[in-house]
């Protein structure tokens, strides 16, 4: 059976995150959106045990473990860096960091051409902040990095993707978007 195959361009539109409100029951906040991310790779991490038996590989086990997630937008505004980070508010809007703050989980999305992401218990961390002098004529712009884990929930899921191109997906990006979308599955009798 030949499998239909669709070229697929590169495009990174909006960043969605969702704090999540609760670790019990693994549910979500208000989902935000951030309009110019720049770059975001994924990088999963994989236990491998392979086992040597009569000279020879007889059996290996893999199990997806996490993925970690880096990337890069034009801004990390006050309000979002307080919801990743877990940084305070000062009553006039400042950013306060502080040694005992402690990063939210954050369901985390993207699109990307066709597809639409979800990673579901992400934990970011700050990465490193550089500050230079501009320069007679030239311009630079600035961009915010961060990176972090993506764990599994506790029933295992780690990310779904749904591509808009495949046949039957009525999903767009405004419907799976507008909550942190959890995959159905439909027990087969």
């Amino acid at each position: 059976m030949a499998i239909q195959e669709k070229v697929q361009k590169i495009s990174l539109k909006n960043l969605h995150y969702a704090v999540m409100d609760d670790e019990t029951t693994e549910e979500h906040g208000e989902v935000k959106t951030l309009t110019m991310p720049i770059e975001l790779t994924l990088t999963p991490n994989i236990s491998e045990s392979p086992l040597d038996a009569g000279d020879r590989v007889v059996a290996n086990e893999v199990q997806f473990d996490t993925i970690t997630v880096a990337g890069q937008v034009v801004d990390l505004p006050t309000e979002v860096q307080a919801d990743w980070y877990g940084h305070q508010l000062s009553d006039d809007k400042g950013l306060i960091m502080n040694a005992n703050d402690v990063p939210n989980y954050l369901a985390v999305g993207f699109e990307s051409g066709s597809k639409l992401v979800w990673l579901y218990k992400v934990k970011f961390k700050p990465t490193e902040e550089s500050n230079a002098t501009k320069k007679k004529g030239e311009t630079a712009y600035k961009q915010y990095g961060f990176s972090g884990e993506a764990i599994p929930l506790e029933d295992g899921t780690l990310k779904y993707t749904v591509r808009t191109d495949d046949t039957g997906v009525t999903a767009t990006p405004t419907t799976f978007f507008a909550t942190v979308k959890k995959p159905i599955v439909t027990p087969t009798p």
